[in-house]
């Protein structure tokens, strides 16, 4: 996992965590909601409160956007980017590795193409791999990014601007390398915008209601995993700060999680995808529909979420790793 540890990152970790079916071997970070550091500390945190913490690397990652424009997120994700908590962590834990060697490392003890990699945060650190070793990129299955907004299950285009999407704001220039890349018979990409994450999850009373009803369900019961009891704990106490304050909330990074382990929640749109870096457009993301009567892009491994199939099934999937 690549992430720029903010509330919803955490709860992206989570839920992987939570998972029957994903091993996570590592993460990376990378300066976004917070910077890099901060973002690994975050991810100490989440791992220590999950029993985690010495068994799966942190890394820091790059700390600066290719693009050379710094932003933050402290409005909806705090000053250290878990709202109003502050979880312990170990700092030893700490990688002091660089990323590149890091992942060929890891990727070393398996197949090639037996990994997957969920991209959360904006997409400096995977650009950064593709210019040094685009070998190294084109080992994963695919990469899941949650980037962007394309128009499609909403008419929602932004979230930092009107017209762009935090990740892809933070490093457009990042965002575009890594798009061209699966324009050439590379690795796949899974990219899921804001307008399906918004449309599709919005964290409110309600759904906080049903966190608390699945965990007193899950108390009356007798459960070994103690682990599992204290998810929806600390879910809550992460959702605290941006509900307070907002009023309503919305789970991004999540989605990139549902596409690596639950691809058939979703509808694709295979095509390319341009990425602005300049004006009051900066950040915003375009995609053109591939033609199915040529054969241009045929090469092209883009595929967008235009929707999510079922929302009752998605909800399902989605209590189910919080609550399990």
């Amino acid at each position: 996992m690549d992430v720029d540890t903010g509330i919803d990152d955490a709860v992206a970790i989570i839920m992987a965590l939570q998972s029957p079916d994903i091993e996570i071997i590592g993460i990376t970070t990378v300066s976004g909601n917070v910077t890099a550091r901060a973002a690994a500390l975050n991810t100490l945190g989440i791992l220590r409160v999950m029993d985690k913490e010495s068994m799966i690397p942190v890394v820091v990652g790059a700390s600066t956007p290719l693009s050379k424009k710094i932003v933050r997120a402290e409005e909806v994700h705090g000053k250290r980017g878990l709202g109003n908590i502050q979880l312990p962590f170990t700092s030893a834990f700490l990688q002091k590795m660089d990323i590149s060697d890091f992942i060929s490392g890891s990727l070393a003890n398996y197949r090639k193409k037996e990994v997957a990699l969920v991209a959360t945060g904006p997409l400096t650190n995977v650009a950064r791999l593709i210019i040094k070793d685009p070998d190294i990129v084109q080992s994963f299955s695919k990469i899941c990014i949650m980037g962007g907004a394309f128009g499609f299950a909403s008419k929602i285009y932004g979230n930092i601007t009107q017209h762009a999407e935090f990740n892809f704001y933070c490093d457009p220039k990042a965002a575009q390398i890594v798009m061209n890349h699966a324009q050439s018979e590379a690795v796949q990409l899974n990219i899921v915008g804001l307008d399906v994450t918004d449309k599709y999850l919005r964290i409110d009373e309600d759904f906080i209601s049903r966190l608390s009803s699945m965990q007193c369900k899950k108390t009356k019961k007798e459960d070994h995993d103690r682990r599992g009891d204290k998810v929806p704990a600390i879910v809550k106490s992460l959702l605290h700060y941006p509900l307070t304050k907002l009023g309503k909330f919305d789970l991004p990074d999540v989605f990139a999680v549902a596409m690596l382990e639950r691809p058939d929640l979703f509808k694709f749109m295979r095509g390319r995808v341009k990425i602005i870096q300049d004006g009051v457009m900066w950040g915003h993301s375009r995609f053109v529909k591939t033609s199915r009567y040529t054969n241009t892009n045929k090469d092209n491994k883009t595929f967008v979420a235009n929707e999510v199939t079922s929302d009752r099934l998605f909800h399902s999937y989605i209590f189910s790793r919080l609550c399990r």
